[in-house]
């Protein structure tokens, strides 16, 4: 069952056994997993009654216990809202092969929100269980080897679309979009391209065009939208190493400038630039040239951002570290700090009327 059906039946409070009544078949070791998760990271109250064994009061609230008893009564807490948002893209590069990394750096940089590109697994695949026991729901659309996107949240997740509206390519798991805390997240993981006179490269150009078009349908700039992912595209001269050496090249060309320049027309920012403007420093780099060791890459990796957004961004860094840990992904992940638009009273203003 979606994590988002269990967080509404427990919202209003409901016993255990209620719970495992109510969903049935859906009831399963997913839903344990979800429930201890937020008891774990103190969402859920719990309160057991004693039936007179214990002198008054015979409700006792558990903060932890060793296990949920069938007559428990559990209900989510309302959290109190963060005054900032720490959000995250990441092309994991196969999520089995990094999951250990995954959940480590999970721990370590506590993101709320994490868009994940690559992960390369059908969905009976995915490892939801350790995503849920790590403190995140999870929604996610893979298919076997290739592609694959996934968005982990702490907070809840709603209006989830997998792929296009119009069912455009729809055997490739490359794009989904949900609404959290109040911004629109779109998580796209862009085609390579390959080389300029390759049939891919013109499916990346056809899938540039179509995702335009897919904003533009869904969205206006006046929207909060964030767009995070692997773009496949370095933006200008400072993303490369030499722009020379990388004139009409994939992931350099004009055509993929072009692409680059309809976006900030359409209204979107690269949040990175606001905060950044000198060049050599990426967020990908080849294992083939052992680019790393080298900084020889490109900053493919990118968040853009609605100008609403953009002004309550306080911080976007690419996580060049992550990259020398063990078994790492050939990409860095990049994060952005945002206020939380709850608190923000004009944004806030704005997304409640609409």
């Amino acid at each position: 069952m979606d994590p988002n059906e269990i967080l509404a039946i427990v919202k209003s409070g409901v016993t255990v056994s209620e719970l495992s009544s109510t969903l049935a078949d859906s009831f399963h070791q997913a839903t344990v997993s979800q429930l201890y998760a937020w008891w774990r990271s103190n969402r859920l109250l719990v309160e057991r009654s004693w039936g007179g064994i214990l002198d008054p009061p015979e409700t006792i609230i558990y903060a932890n216990s060793a296990c949920l008893l069938p007559d428990d009564r559990i209900q989510l807490k309302e959290q109190v809202s963060a005054e900032t948002l720490k959000i995250a893209t990441w092309n994991v590069n196969s999520i089995r092969i990094r999951l250990a990394l995954i959940l480590s750096w999970l721990a370590e940089q506590q993101p709320d929100i994490v868009c994940l590109q690559e992960t390369k697994v059908e969905d009976h695949q995915f490892p939801e269980q350790e995503i849920r026991e790590a403190g995140y729901s999870a929604v996610f659309s893979g298919q076997k080897s290739y592609n694959g996107v996934a968005l982990l949240s702490k907070l809840p997740i709603d209006e989830v679309q997998y792929g296009f509206k119009d069912g455009y390519d729809v055997e490739n798991k490359r794009l989904m979009s949900a609404r959290i805390a109040g911004i629109n997240i779109v998580n796209v993981y862009v085609p390579q391209g390959q080389a300029e006179e390759s049939p891919k490269f013109q499916y990346k150009l056809e899938f540039l065009a179509k995702f335009l078009s897919e904003l533009s349908d869904r969205f206006t700039s006046a929207d909060p939208v964030m767009v995070l992912g692997d773009i496949n595209i370095a933006p200008d001269e400072r993303d490369v190493v030499s722009a020379e050496e990388m004139k009409n090249r994939v992931s350099f060309h004009p055509k993929e400038h072009l692409f680059i320049e309809q976006l900030k027309q359409w209204g979107l920012h690269d949040i990175y630039r606001k905060f950044h403007q000198g060049g050599g420093l990426f967020s990908w780099w080849d294992f083939r040239t052992r680019g790393f060791e080298k900084n020889e890459g490109m900053r493919i990796d990118q968040i853009w951002v609605t100008a609403g957004l953009s002004k309550l961004c306080q911080s976007c860094e690419i996580d060049i570290d992550n990259r020398s840990q063990p078994k790492p992904s050939d990409h860095a992940p990049v994060f952005c700090v945002v206020r939380n638009l709850a608190l923000d009273p004009i944004q806030g203003e704005k997304i409640s009327g609409q």
